[in-house]
């Protein structure tokens, strides 16, 4: 366990701790498992301390020097760590989940099955650095060096690579799904066993001089999104069979479609769900069910102290989700959760992403509160008429496709305001 007083010293920042090291020249700080949760310690000199399974979520620490410091399983959930010193940190198991690391030094840091999920590390220097089996989903790796880097068996879902520099970077074994990026320097990277999946490609440099020590997989869709931009001896060094590569100048042109949409419904709605799937389908639309009973049990990540961070291996990361509105689905807890998410969302993005159509006139009723609290503030797509395919169906349904594929703001699924009769009001 942490020695409480060193913990104390350290809270009281810099200047203690660095009068504390002027006394204590040759003894390491022992701050194992100390609780630093929300601490402001900016600037703070912990260069060489052991700081393994420590708790610093939400921590202020900008700027503060923890070079060759042990943070193995240590926990910076949201911390502010920019331009924070983790050269040659040993940290394998840290979770750094949606921690502000930009322009943070984490030149040769050992970050071993690390979780930077949500971290933001644009501008970083990550030079030689160990994400073997990391989770980078969704990491903000924009303009960030990462040189020597080693991605081992990584998930590089939604990662954002934009303009970093990967050169010799070894993604052996590594996945890239949905992967930005856009003019980011993959000059004599390895790889092996690697998947590209979903990624637009066209952009990056430096794809000819990759070493493959192995085949790779290759989307179909990444080479349809890359539009015919991939040269061909990558394509052919990752196993690809040279048919395949010849289709690239067949799809140099082709629409592109990536928007990903998810039907939320409740296990007694999911016909209707099916139904609806197979209309938007048929008019371009990539959408797939995600019924109640689909999920299985959630998974549950409790390692960290507190529930803010737990993390649900059922939550689906979706451009829109489309939510089957009925008596039975709004009285489930599940359909009921994906719509505080989904609006949770839309306040944090200023995007639409939630979609409410009403299957069984439910949210025009007026009887169900949970309905009429939604009516009067999001827009509701009436597709009661399903089951005949009458008029007013295919109406609302190519309304309903219409907006899916619009970019627009939240303000946007806002109902339309009631015109009011003068003659009605009361003075």
């Amino acid at each position: 366990m942490a020695n409480m007083e060193l913990v104390q010293i350290v809270k009281r920042g810099r200047d203690a701790v660095a009068a504390w090291r002027e006394e204590n020249p040759n003894q390491q700080l022992d701050l194992n498992a100390c609780y630093m949760s929300h601490a402001r310690i900016p600037m703070v000199n912990l260069r060489g301390a052991d700081m393994r399974d420590g708790d610093f979520m939400g921590a202020m620490v900008r700027r503060a020097d923890l070079s060759n410091s042990y943070l193995n399983d240590a926990h910076f959930y949201r911390a502010d760590l920019r331009e924070v010193n983790l050269s040659r940190a040993i940290a394998p198991g840290a979770n750094l989940r949606g921690a502000d690391l930009r322009n943070a030094n984490l030149g040769g840091i050992n970050l071993d099955r690390g979780t930077l999920s949500e971290a933001n590390l644009s501008g970083a220097d990550l030079t030689n650095a160990n994400l073997d089996r990391a989770n980078l989903d969704r990491t903000n790796l924009t303009g960030a060096n990462l040189t020597g880097a080693s991605f081992n068996g990584a998930n590089l879902s939604r990662t954002n690579l934009s303009g970093a520099i990967l050169n010799e970077a070894d993604f052996y074994e590594a996945v890239l799904n949905d992967t930005v990026t856009g003019e980011a320097d993959f000059h004599n990277c390895i790889i092996g066993y690697t998947v590209f999946q979903n990624c637009a490609m066209d952009a990056a440099v430096g794809l000819d001089s990759v070493r493959h020590d192995a085949p790779s997989t290759i989307g179909l869709d990444t080479l349809i999104r890359s539009r015919g931009a991939l040269p061909e001896s990558f394509i052919l060094g990752s196993g690809v069979p040279i048919a395949v590569a010849e289709i690239q100048d067949s799809v140099v042109d082709a629409p592109v479609t990536t928007l990903e949409v998810h039907i939320s419904c409740a296990n007694g709605d999911v016909e209707f769900a099916r139904q609806l799937e197979a209309n938007l389908r048929a008019q371009g639309v990539r959408s797939w069910v995600f019924a109640e009973g689909f999920r299985g049990n959630p998974l549950v990540d409790r390692r960290a102290t507190s529930g803010e961070e737990e993390i649900e291996r059922w939550i689906r990361h979706y451009d829109r989700l489309v939510v089957v509105c009925t008596a039975g689905g709004l009285d489930s807890e599940t359909v009921r959760n994906d719509i505080t998410a989904a609006q949770e969302s839309e306040r944090s993005s200023d995007q639409w992403t939630m979609f409410l159509v009403d299957a069984d006139g439910v949210m025009g009723a007026g009887r169900n509160r949970a309905a009429r609290l939604l009516t009067e503030e999001h827009r509701v797509f009436d597709l009661t008429g399903q089951a005949g395919g009458s008029e007013e169906y295919q109406a609302a349904l190519g309304d309903l496709i219409e907006n899916l594929r619009q970019e627009q703001p939240a303000s946007a699924a806002k109902p339309p305001r009631q015109a009011v009769d003068p003659r009605t009001l009361q003075l």
